[in-house]
Parts: structure tokens; sequence; C-alpha cells
């Protein structure tokens, strides 16, 4: 049996309850259980801090007043129990659950939305006034399985299903952006004869959710800024398709007398998996892309009420080589 706990604060001299080190304390307790040979159980129990981003503390208004300066520390209470079984010493398997709340999540004073249900698509979040009332949740379980190496062949496994929820101003979850649902990686490799090495990576993750456009905002907007304008009405109750991607990596090796030397080829996403993109908001062009497209067919810059709206997805497929050596000494 093993148990473990411990205890931390966390503090800062820039928000208005940084100095505060009893609003942040984080207990920790961990607890491990041989209960039969090759069999351990393991439950852990902790609370975290986590100060907001900087794009949120730096944020000022036209005035030059830093409006978040009462930005609270996000506080997340992290519950996880699972099982592992040790076959033998090169092969292990795991599974676990885990549950988890959130409190103190930034939530944007204009629009009433948390800024974890926004910028799937890596835009940058948190330069506008925010409060600290937003909520959320998040659960799954992962079964994780390593194969180290034995003579010729190593493998790592790993799958997690979850759910991510957060709420905004009005208190209902909703799916995150990065709410996924399915994630999977598996990396092997082999070696081969006269230190020659192949090693492959495959990962899938499923659609992350999206916010549709508002037509009629859109049109008015795109016209005035070139942008369209998301309807939060509808918040992440899209998906795009899920994705996959595969890298393939060869290597040879040789052993000199003080040094090693490790030439390889690695080829990303070797099959020319397409990535599925954000939609981004347009009009239709002419063939020359000189100009819009109308609903009388006419090729001018178009008003509000006759312009053909478009969608576009940037859905390529990248795939990217790299040659490279690697010096031991």
């Amino acid at each position: 049996m093993g148990i473990s706990a411990g205890l931390r604060t966390d503090g800062n001299s820039f928000t208005n309850d940084g100095a505060n080190l009893a609003k942040t304390l984080s207990p920790r307790f961990s607890f491990s259980f041989v209960f039969a040979p090759k069999w351990t159980l393991n439950s852990s129990i902790g609370r975290y801090y986590k100060i907001p981003p900087y794009t949120i503390l730096g944020f000022a208004d036209n005035n030059g007043t830093l409006v978040n300066k009462n930005a609270s520390y996000t506080r997340s209470d992290h519950y996880v129990t699972g099982i592992e079984f040790l076959p033998y010493d090169a092969l292990r398997f795991t599974l676990e659950g885990f549950y988890k709340t959130y409190a103190g999540v930034p939530v944007s004073v204009r629009d009433g939305i948390s800024l974890s249900n926004l910028g799937g698509d890596f835009s940058v979040l948190g330069n506008e006034a925010v409060n600290s009332t937003g909520k959320g949740r998040a659960y799954g379980f992962e079964f994780f399985a390593q194969q180290k190496l034995t003579r010729k062949l190593f493998g790592i496994l790993s799958y997690t299903w979850f759910k991510s929820r957060y709420s905004g101003a009005n208190g209902v979850l909703i799916p995150s952006a990065w709410e996924n649902n399915h994630l999977l990686s598996i990396t092997t490799g082999y070696k081969l004869g006269r230190n020659w090495e192949l090693g492959l990576k495959f990962r899938y993750q499923g659609g992350a959710p999206y916010t549709p456009f508002d037509e009629a905002l859109s049109r008015l907007n795109y016209l005035s800024l070139g942008t369209g304008r998301l309807d939060y009405s509808q918040l992440n109750t899209r998906r795009l398709n899920a994705f996959n991607a595969s890298d393939l990596r060869i290597d040879k090796k040789w052993n000199l007398r003080r040094l090693t030397l490790d030439a390889f080829i690695d080829i990303s996403n070797w099959y020319a998996a397409k990535s599925p993109g954000y939609p981004q908001y347009t009009f239709q062009r002419n063939a020359t892309n000189t100009a819009f497209l109308t609903t009388d067919g006419a090729a001018v810059k178009p008003d509000a009420s006759n312009a053909i709206p478009l969608l576009l997805q940037n859905n390529d497929a990248q795939v990217t080589p790299t040659i490279g050596l690697i010096v031991e000494f």
C-alpha cells in the first residue's frame, strides 16, 4: 500500500485578491494498493488553481485601465480511480476513470459566453472584459497499453473517451471548444537488422464543436468588416468531421567509437489525410475573383440583400517530409 498527500497554495501581487493565499489552498491525496499479484488499484483526489491567462490580465479599456484585475484563479477538483495490470515487466495495461469540476472560469462580459466554449480554431482569447462566474465539468475514462522494447518490437496505445462542458452567464453547460469525445493514439516501432528501425504513429480524434453563422448579421458584418457573425444562440451545436492521420519514420544508426550517427526520414501524414477546418464566411465571387456575384447575376460589389453567401472550409491535406541527422557523443 502507498499513500501520499500534499498541500499547495498560489498567489500574486497583481490581481485584487492574489495576495490571499488562503483562497488558493490546494490539498491533494493519492492511494495505491496492490490487491493481487500483478494487479494494482490507484486513486487520487486533488484541488488545483490556475491564474487567468495573461491576455486577460493585461487587457485595458480605451482609458488604459486594467479592467480584469478582479479576475480570480480558476479552480478545478479532480477525482481519479483505476486499475493497473502488469502481466510481465515489459507489458502494462491501465484503465482509469476521471471526473473534474471547474469554478471561477472566465466569462465574457460582452457576450456572456465562457471563454472555454470559444477558440477551437486557435484564435486569441481573453482580450476583453471578463468575470469569473463560469463553471465546468469533465468526465470520462482512458485505456492505456505499453509494450516496452523486447528484442525488436515496442508500442504504446492510448484511447480516451470524455465529455467537457462549460457554462456562461446563463449557467447552462454546453460542449467546450475541445470536446472531441474520442482520442486515440498508437505509436509503435520495429527494429530491423543492421541498425535500421521503422516507426509508425497513428492518431484519431472525434469532431470538434463549432458555432454556425448568423445569416442576417453576417451579411451586414461582412460588407463592413469583412467577417461573418456567429449565432451564439446555437453555440457549439455543430461538429466538424472526425480527423485521423499517420506519421512514418525510418532510422539508420552507425555506432562509431566515440559517437553515434542517426540518419532519419520522417513523413508526417504520409497518406495525405484531410484535416477538417472551421468554416469561414464570405460571398461568392466571379471566375476571375475580381468581383462578388449577386442574385441577379451581376458581378459587382453587392449590398446585403442580394449577396450570395458562401462558407469556405480549408480541408487541404498537408504531407510534410523531413530528413535529419542526429549526432550523439
